[in-house]
């Protein structure tokens, strides 16, 4: 990986109110222990701030990064997805969304516009 790569990705799965953090964005934030959301509507941003220990007066989510097998962490939350929708607008909830963004390494945070929300389309299940 390229030092000066700053990029971020995060998909937002509506149909399952999930949050999936790419682990690339979180080694670039130096591998927090805990993240917290951030949402500005009126710039229409989504953001998440690292920590090594949990935020006071906020609402930080524990990062698990030794039971993470593939390449990304999950998080949950309706609420959070809600705030998303209300700022967008309309968005189907049968796909997930994919956002890129950058990382601001000094300051741990890896900032998101909704500008760059795509949505995915789902796989098929496959016959086993």
């Amino acid at each position: 990986m390229d030092s000066t790569d700053n990029s971020a990705l995060m998909t937002l799965d509506l149909k399952r109110s999930r949050i999936r953090i790419h682990k690339s964005t979180l080694k670039k934030l130096n591998d927090p222990k805990y993240i917290q959301f951030l949402i500005n509507p009126e710039e229409m941003f989504i953001a998440f701030l690292g920590s090594d220990k949990p935020l006071a007066g906020g609402t930080a989510n524990k990062v698990n990064l030794v039971r993470v097998p593939n390449q990304s962490v999950e998080f949950y939350s309706n609420s959070l997805l809600e705030g998303v929708v209300n700022m967008v607008g309309m968005l189907d909830f049968r796909y997930s969304y994919r956002l890129s963004g950058e990382v601001d390494t000094v300051n741990r945070v890896a900032y998101f516009s909704m500008k760059t929300l795509k949505k995915n389309e789902r796989r098929k299940p496959t016959d086993g």
